[in-house]
């Protein structure tokens, strides 16, 4: 397995498709920094609605929500 399509098998936390060992290296690479982008996008997101779901909860109670949440 080439390094770039590691890294990717990495980043996805998967095993690829077999299809992209035909990639060539620039391309896998150019694939992981997109799936990385997304899931850094993905990840802002889902924060951004945590803290604004989290405003809706009485600020006294915030602490054991969090709490029973595990944040």
């Amino acid at each position: 397995m080439s390094d770039p399509l590691r890294q990717l098998t990495t980043t996805l936390g998967a095993p690829p498709p077999p299809d992209f060992a035909t990639l060539t290296p620039d391309e896998l690479a150019l694939l992981d920094n997109y799936v990385r982008a997304a899931l850094d996008h993905r990840k802002a997101a889902l924060d951004d609605a945590l803290d604004s779901g989290m405003r809706l909860i009485p600020r006294l109670a915030r602490p054991a929500v969090k709490k029973v949440l595990g944040l």
